[in-house]
């Protein structure tokens, strides 16, 4: 199975600041119901269809941010082979950038389930260590650059409203035990709001088309090209600047799904008193 993309989103820019000096942008708490279903398709032996849900939720906390992804998905194969998996990630990020705790459990009919479990943490370079819960006795190093899922949004932001064409960065979510990954998103120009929209979707946007690459996996055995390294997966979205997506396709080069926005609602704020 594909490894599950983060919701959350190479060579010319990395934005400048350690991890917990997060940009000064305003991400909007909201929970977020997905229709899933497929976009494209290749090869003669890869997916036919797909049907399922993803429900995505962010939220400030007091002493940081959390966020939850659940994702339920029937795949239907051109051999007839039907493979049903879900999925919850759940996540806390502190308020510095510096602190993760994650856990992912997943079950797919056909195969043993997953159980991801620990604790991220990185120093003022953005370099660290994950230590795993379960599988125990795993620890990863993240190497210098590296941000968690709040900063990693919060830095994008923050490029998209100055106008950058790319931002590249580590990244490191805890939702498989492969390890840290590199991110690179380019940047669409900017789309002006429309004041009829959702009234969360009122602001300014972008067409986001952003590619991840497991640190230390190397090329891809199939690539051909002789030096590109093919991605482990894309995720194109527009991307408002409050940090919601309402159009995005995840594709995994065999097949690509795509998410449609069903609900959009706030999360209101934590009572911090």
């Amino acid at each position: 199975m594909h490894r599950t993309a983060p919701f959350a989103a190479l060579v010319l820019l990395l934005l400048p600041g350690t991890a917990q000096a997060a940009p000064a942008v305003a991400l909007q708490p909201h929970r977020a119901v997905y229709s899933l279903s497929l976009d494209m398709t290749r090869g003669q032996r890869s997916v036919v269809s797909i049907a399922g849900q993803m429900e995505y939720r962010w939220a400030a906390a007091c002493d940081g941010s959390s966020f939850e992804q659940n994702y339920q998905v029937s795949m239907v194969y051109a051999s007839g082979d039907t493979l049903n998996r879900k999925s919850r990630y759940a996540g806390w990020e502190s308020a510095d950038g510096r602190e993760l705790t994650y856990t992912l459990t997943s079950v797919t009919d056909g195969g043993a389930g997953e159980d991801i479990r620990g604790t991220a943490r990185l120093d003022g370079s953005g370099k660290g260590d994950a230590v795993y819960k379960n599988p125990a006795d795993l620890k990863q190093a993240l190497p210098p650059g590296s941000l968690f899922p709040t900063t990693h949004m919060l830095r994008l932001v923050e490029a998209m409203r100055q106008g950058l064409p790319i931002f590249t960065a580590g990244f490191f979510d805890g939702s498989s035990t492969d390890g840290p990954q590199y991110v690179s998103v380019a940047i669409g120009r900017t789309q002006p709001g429309d004041p009829s929209a959702d009234p969360l979707l009122r602001g300014p946007s972008h067409a986001v088309s952003m590619a991840f690459y497991t640190i230390g996996k190397g090329k891809d055995s199939d690539d051909k090209s002789g030096d590109k390294e093919l991605p482990d997966y894309e995720l194109r979205q527009r991307l408002f600047e409050n940090g919601i997506a309402d159009r995005i396709v995840i594709d995994y080069g065999d097949f690509a799904m795509a998410a449609k926005l069903d609900k959009l609602e706030p999360v209101p704020a934590p009572n911090c008193n």
